[in-house]
C-alpha cells in the first residue's frame, strides 16, 4: 500500500476557476441582456415624454379645439415613427383648457411596444409606456 501524502498547496483546488467561470457565464449573459432590456425601456418611456411635449406644442399652437386633436394626433404619429419606437396601436389624450391664452395645453401619449422589437432579443410581450406634457398657449395671441 503506498503512503498517502497530502496534495500540495493549490492541488486541491486545481480547475475550479473553470467551473466556477462555467457556471456564473449563463448566470452574467442573463444579467446583461436583462439591463439591456432595462435601458431599452427607460429608452421608449424617454421617447414617449418626448413625442408628448411635440404633441402638446402642436396642439398649443391651433385655434381651434378640432385642430388642436388633429395637430396632436397627427404630431404624435410622425414623432413616434421618427424616433423608431414601433408602437401596435398609440392614443393621444388632450386636455386643451378651452385654448385660452395663458391656458395650458397637456398631451398624454400612451403606446403599447413589443418587447421583441423593443430590444431586439426576441422576449415575449408587451409594454405600455406613457408619456406627459404640458405646455402654455402664448398669452400674446388672439382668442380661438
Amino acid at each position: 500500500m503506498s503512503p498517502v501524502h497530502p496534495a500540495e498547496p493549490g492541488q486541491a483546488d486545481r480547475g475550479s476557476a473553470s467551473v466556477e467561470l462555467a457556471l456564473l457565464t449563463p448566470a452574467l449573459l442573463a444579467f446583461a441582456l436583462l439591463m439591456v432590456l432595462a435601458g431599452r425601456v427607460a429608452d421608449a418611456n424617454s421617447t414617449a415624454d418626448q413625442v408628448a411635449h411635440s404633441a402638446a406644442r402642436a396642439a398649443s399652437l391651433e385655434r381651434s379645439v378640432g385642430a388642436a386633436e388633429a395637430a396632436a394626433s397627427g404630431t404624435a404619429a410622425s414623432s413616434l415613427a421618427e424616433n423608431g419606437l414601433a408602437c401596435g396601436d398609440h392614443s393621444v389624450t388632450l386636455d386643451h383648457g378651452g385654448l385660452t391664452p395663458g391656458g395650458a395645453v397637456t398631451a398624454v401619449v400612451e403606446c403599447r411596444v413589443g418587447l421583441g422589437d423593443l430590444t431586439g432579443l426576441g422576449v415575449p410581450g408587451t409594454i405600455t409606456v406613457t408619456g406627459d406634457a404640458t405646455v402654455v398657449v402664448d398669452t400674446f395671441r388672439g382668442q380661438p
